[in-house]
């Protein structure tokens, strides 16, 4: 027992290391957040300390600090250290508890020791080999690991789940491992590629991760794309109008000269009113300041008049953004794409409202529009049934990356999605 109470020891303070280090997007700063995970290695020690009071068997000991060790720490990473969205957490947790899984049985097949128990060989292998990944991981992985983990807009629940499984899977290995006596070289054998086919899938579950960052980036790339070609449409439709305009100038003006003569004011005033409302028509309305935001909004005003869809904008925002141009577009495309629809699936009179300003350091955004009586939520979350609703984990994502919130409700054939995003430059740095 004092054996295996040493290499608890050991173990805790690496999970204080690890933890700490582990942290990609912390809640707090760095001293809170390295007190926190040392006052939870403190007290998992202490817990571990009146366990071993209690003369509970050598296995018993070890699989109840195995198991209290990975819920402690996790719940405390998940509740108190991360800000990350949870399920990034938990793929972040339970990677790590595999490796830790892993260095746990590697050691007690390479020494042939059971519960995790032994003497300076033990304990000189688990400090080498967690110096040794925790070097190779600040070394060589947390940055592309952190650019990854902020990026991953898609798969999160499935990565997290794959990894969560991975973990379970090693423990049962761990378990097996040490309540199986004869450790010949065959168990060996067995048990080493066990654990590297599941060094394997999460090798996987990271080119995965990669893979969705990719298609994401190429979604964002075909968004500019479709916004550039409107813009390139709306200029020529300016250059055209405005030789239009030159050229039947010289033609209104005869009209009008020749009811000024006849002194006939009514039907000048008419006249200029109509010329009026029709070159209104030839050109965009100005709805913002920023120019990429009113071209996304002209389109899509046409797009709506194009399926009898009445649409009405009111957008307040400057020129300049804490929030980028890229997330501003995909966030007013995405939800306009759902309005526009959501209103396709209603017979009766169908409308689309937005409105968005800036006020102080957030911008506010809401969106109205007409929606069949059918939505369905989860957790507050519309849920989609004829598409995949990349749409809204979209604008989930922009949010938790400005720390803003979004809330959705749909009541009397209104479908209403309203958006806080805090307007803060240091959050593209």
């Amino acid at each position: 027992m004092y054996e295996a109470f040493i290499t608890n020891i050991v173990n805790n303070i690496f999970h204080v290391i690890w933890f700490y280090n582990l942290v990609l997007e912390p809640k707090h700063h760095k001293r809170k957040t390295l007190f926190i995970t040392v006052l939870t290695g403190i007290v998992m020690q202490l817990i571990i300390l009146i366990s071993a009071q209690l003369g509970l068997p050598k296995r018993i000991f070890f699989v109840s600090a195995y198991l209290l060790t990975a819920i402690v720490f996790g719940s405390v990473f998940l509740f108190l250290l991360s800000a990350s969205n949870p399920l990034k957490a938990v793929f972040l947790i339970s990677s790590y508890y595999c490796l830790w899984t892993f260095i746990y049985g590697l050691i007690s097949l390479a020494t042939h020791t059971v519960a995790g128990a032994g003497g300076f060989a033990v304990w000189g292998l688990r400090i080498g080999l967690n110096f040794l990944f925790l070097f190779l991981y600040r070394r060589f992985f947390k940055q592309t690991l952190l650019r990854l983990y902020r990026q991953m807009q898609s798969g999160c629940g499935m990565t997290a789940c794959i990894s969560s499984l991975t973990f379970v899977m090693m423990t049962i290995l761990l378990f097996y491992n040490e309540y199986h006596k004869d450790k010949n070289a065959a168990h060996i054998f067995i048990m080493t590629l066990c654990y590297l086919f599941m060094l394997i899938v999460h090798m996987l579950l990271f080119y995965f991760m990669a893979q969705a960052n990719h298609a994401h980036q190429l979604r964002l790339m075909q968004m500019h794309e479709q916004l550039l070609k409107a813009q390139m449409e709306a200029y020529e439709k300016i250059e055209r109008n405005a030789r239009q305009t030159r050229h039947d100038f010289r033609h209104h003006n005869m009209v009008v000269m020749e009811l000024a003569e006849r002194q006939d004011y009514k039907n000048i005033l008419q006249y200029l009113a109509e010329y009026e409302r029709i070159e209104d028509e030839k050109f965009d309305r100005k709805f913002s300041k920023n120019y990429a935001v009113n071209s996304l909004i002209s389109a899509y005003m046409r797009k709506a008049q194009q399926r009898g869809i009445a649409m009405s904008a009111e957008i307040r925002l400057d020129k300049t953004l804490g929030v980028s141009d890229v997330d501003l577009v995909s966030i007013f495309s995405n939800i306009l794409e759902n309005a526009v629809n959501g209103c396709a699936r209603v017979t009766t009179a169908r409308r689309i409202g937005i409105v968005a300003q800036q006020k102080n350091a957030m911008i506010l955004l809401k969106c109205e529009n007409s929606c069949a009586d059918d939505i369905h939520f989860c957790n507050g979350i519309p849920q989609s049934k004829d598409h995949e609703g990349i749409g809204v984990e979209s604008i989930l994502n922009i949010v938790e990356k400005y720390s803003g919130d979004v809330h959705f409700t749909a009541e009397n054939g209104i479908f209403c999605c309203s958006v806080l995003l805090r307007n803060c430059s240091h959050f593209e740095n």
